[in-house]
């Protein structure tokens, strides 16, 4: 009978000096029924002729065994004492529980082993084996349905280091394990260190740990391999061993070439290749921010870094016929074939592998390639070149490879003439803030202010930031701009407040680089210690692409201002592309809706208004505050308006302008609200909510909204799709008659309005926000003509059908007298 893998109650029974039962509980009779008294345990419970082989009891040791008891079919554990029975004197208490063969923790408990990545079952006799445990995606898994020997060469083959393939295939060979590990030797095991292959190409230092199993089916020797993962205790061992006989080829952690090794064999390397025509690039790597990685992850989680790294470019190296070194701190250099495929396919392996490890995300790796076409340059030179390339874009999150090019040295030195002109203009005091209002679009009225930084330049003049701030961002500089403005606006914030004004909150940007190199919080608390501000007056403006990429590190940074009472606005949200979603994790308190990124204009606006209305409707759900910038026309103001955002900033209302000219603005009570940028006090009333709540009868419902229609216009003809009420008033038709046909709009108009009234559709597609108006004349049933305003809203297209509401009044009687008073001042 075989035990359930769910039951684990264990089986209790009594044996006396002679191994026969004196005692059973319940269970073990369930499972034995046949069993009696008297009987031996051998017999009984395992089918056997004689006490089993190692039975704790013969050998008196009272421990635990491993058996595979042949009538349940299932392996046992079984543990043993001694205990005085009742009318048998000294007897002996077994408890046998069966083993879940897949139970990683059972397993533990089982050999004493520290937790494992996979267990297998290897049949040294029968050449079988079963994989019972593996950690899913930690090393590549061999294929279960082949032999033992065939599985033990396919891992040797496609698995296993190829510097460890012998050493790996004599550890496993079975005649070698038998010897190693005698039949009586049930606590001894053999362990071995082998290199295994992962999923992503690199390899892992682990341990092979074998036990035997203290009985088997059949008489066969059987054997449990446990995989451990000792790859950090392997590197800390060859570091030390590195210490001491230093390896003056390879870099321990990476396995790569060092740096001067590396030069050296790649000028050989370069003109002894066997196909000299085909062409090579030097391919610099520079992994962004890494000394900033061992600060916040220690050197221990850096090590492993560079060590993964190394793994990619040592495989393409390998693959490509390739070198590669390492240059030092975070710096790589490899040659390979000059080929998209192969250059592409490295640059998306690395980026893509610290995009998806932990704590890796925003520590992205930039490249610079020099085409290697003149081997008289040395590679030193080279790779100074392919660095130049990639300083050209570091810091650009947009563009992370860029090729070496004549232009490059001139760009650079002409940056480098820039930058130094910023140091000079930073010593100078020529660097300035200007400010843009923010405002409640409502009343006019201004709610706060953003800073924006301005270059008074001694000789050109005022100089746009578009034209220096891109290049202080590439190169790591804009911090030191940042800290620079945010103590111009501290400053001005105290005058304004020495000179008896009373202050209005006013924002400054944070970039990912603040954050990345400064103590962004410990820098805004000093400040506003320094200059006795109250924190909720200086707004930190951080945008949205930064929450994208490097979520958990700017959320922690957002966490601790909002905890010290600095007011958070999330920058440019709607120009990510998870802006939607991520409204439910962000813990801002404001967000900055960017009108930019909506198509205002032709067939597209009825989508980007329903995304504009999702967002704000999702913002006050959230309880969020939120302000648009980017506001240009009185439309856009208005639109906002009606879909519940009160706050806004743009050119519509203010340009951004300096302190002379916006502080005269502040000092007008009536043209400033103290309060600020609130959280909507009175719940918003939806037109969609209004519709669809239970306050209006149809009648009176219908009598609000007038007559309106649903037309569908294909090809010249305008097709009636559904009505109201109100509009069977107007028009003097009724359902039942419409119902009958489909109902073609024109077939009622007025010959000489054809025109006019397909021009109506038209123009409403060109002007979706505002919609068409145009005067028509109609037929009735019973012949009469009446006049008809009509208003057209284009609302999508949909299968080469374009699709329009349409609300109607008759307008007879004024078009009646509008006709008779023209007629009489014509005559």
């Amino acid at each position: 009978m075989k035990e359930t893998v769910s039951n684990t109650e264990s089986s209790v029974y009594v044996i006396d000096s002679e191994y026969r039962l004196v005692y059973i509980n319940d269970r073990l009779q369930r499972l034995f029924p046949d069993l009696q008294m008297g009987e031996y345990c051998y017999r009984g419970l395992c089918m056997e002729n004689s006490p089993c082989v190692n039975c704790p009891v013969a050998r008196q040791s009272y421990t635990h065994a491993i058996f595979y008891n042949k009538p349940v079919q299932r392996w046992i554990d079984v543990s043993t004492g001694a205990i005085d029975w009742p009318g048998h004197g000294s007897c002996h208490i077994l408890l046998s529980k069966s083993i879940d063969e897949g139970s990683k923790n059972l397993f533990y408990n089982l050999t004493s082993l520290s937790p494992y990545d996979e267990l297998f079952e290897l049949n040294l006799t029968g050449n079988s084996f079963q994989l019972l445990y593996y950690q899913a995606d930690k090393y590549v898994i061999p294929l279960s349905d082949q032999s033992l020997s065939g599985m033990l060469q396919d891992m040797a083959d496609h698995m296993i280091h190829p510097d460890d393939r012998k050493s790996f295939l004599t550890f496993l060979d079975p005649e070698h394990i038998l010897a190693c590990l005698p039949d009586d030797s049930g606590r001894h095991s053999l362990t071995g260190e082998f290199r295994r292959l992962q999923p992503d190409g690199g390899y892992c230092w682990v341990l092979y740990t074998i036990v035997p199993i203290t009985y088997s089916e059949n008489g066969d020797h059987i054997v449990m391999c446990f995989i451990q993962d000792i790859q950090n205790q392997k590197l800390k061992e060859l570091s030390e061993r590195q210490l001491l006989t230093p390896d003056i080829t390879f870099h321990p952690l990476t396995g790569l070439y060092r740096k001067n090794v590396f030069f050296r064999l790649a000028e050989d390397f370069l003109r002894s290749r066997t196909e000299p025509d085909i062409p090579y690039c030097l391919m610099a790597i520079d992994i962004e921010h890494f000394k900033l990685f061992n600060e916040w992850y220690g050197t221990a989680a850096g090590d492993d870094f560079l060590i993964n790294i190394g793994r990619h470019l040592k495989r393409a190296q390998e693959e490509h016929n390739g070198i590669a070194g390492y240059i030092g701190n975070d710096d790589f250099a490899i040659i390979l074939p000059c080929r998209d495929e192969i250059l592409s396919g490295l640059q998306e392996d690395l980026t893509g592998y610290l995009q998806n490890s932990k704590n890796c995300a925003g520590f992205l790796p930039a490249f610079g390639l020099y085409i290697i076409e003149d081997l008289s340059l040395s590679v030193n030179a080279m790779y100074d070149r392919a660095c130049m390339a990639l300083m050209s874009i570091k810091g650009n999150y947009a563009k992370r490879c860029a090729q070496y090019d004549n232009g490059i040295m001139q760009r650079m030195e002409r940056d480098h003439v820039l930058l130094s002109e910023v140091q000079r203009a930073l010593t100078n005091d020529e660097f300035t803030f200007y400010a843009q209002p923010k405002c409640n679009m409502a009343t006019g009225r201004i709610i706060g202010l953003e800073s924006l930084v301005r270059w008074n330049h001694p000789t050109r003049g005022l100089i746009p930031p578009g034209d220096f701030i891109p290049l202080l961002e590439s190169n790591g500089f804009i911090s030191n701009l940042d800290l620079y403005m945010w103590e111009k606006v501290c400053i001005a914030l105290r005058n304004w407040m020495d000179n008896g004004h009373r202050a209005i909150p006013i924002s400054v940007n944070v970039s990912r680089i603040d954050i990345y190199t400064l103590d962004v919080v410990e820098v805004f608390r000093n400040l506003v210690e320094k200059y006795q501000i109250e924190p909720r007056l200086l707004e930190i403006e951080i945008t949205e692409s930064a929450y994208t990429e490097d979520y958990h590190i700017i959320t922690g940074v957002v966490e601790n201002l909002r905890s010290a009472g600095f007011t958070i606005l999330m920058d440019d949200f709607g120009s990510g592309y998870s802006s939607l979603n991520m409204l439910k994790d962000v813990n801002v308190d404001i967000i900055k809706l960017d009108m930019k990124f909506l198509d205002m204009s032709g067939r597209t606006a009825g989508k980007g208004i329903g995304i504009l209305e999702a967002v704000i409707n999702m913002a006050h759900l959230m309880n969020l505050r939120i302000i648009a910038e980017g506001i240009e026309t009185k439309e856009q103001a208005q639109l906002l308006l009606d879909m519940g955002c009160l706050y806004g900033q743009g050119y519509y209302f203010y340009h951004p302008m300096p302190v002379e000219v916006f502080e005269p603005l502040l000092l007008d009570a009536r043209q400033v609200d103290y309060r600020g940028l609130q959280a909507r006090s009175i719940d918003y009333l939806s037109a969609k909510q209004l519709l669809n709540e239970d306050l209006f009868s149809e009648a009176i419902l219908n009598r609000i909204i007038g007559a309106i229609a649903f037309y569908e216009v294909h090809d010249n003809t305008v097709e009636l799709m559904r009505a109201n009420e109100q509009y069977y008033k107007v028009t003097q038709t009724n359902p039942v008659d419409l119902a009958e046909h489909s109902y073609q709009m024109l077939l009622s108009v007025h010959p000489d309005d054809y025109d006019r009234t397909l021009h109506l559709f038209e123009c409403a597609v060109s002007d979706p926000l505002n919609g068409s108006e145009e005067e028509i004349r109609r037929y009735l049933k019973d012949g009469r003509i009446i006049w008809l305003h009509l208003h057209a809203f284009f609302l999508r297209d949909q299968n080469s059908h374009s699709l329009f509401y349409c609300s109607l009044a008759d307008i007879t009687e004024q078009k009646q007298k509008e006709l008779l008073l023209a007629s009489l001042m014509s005559n």
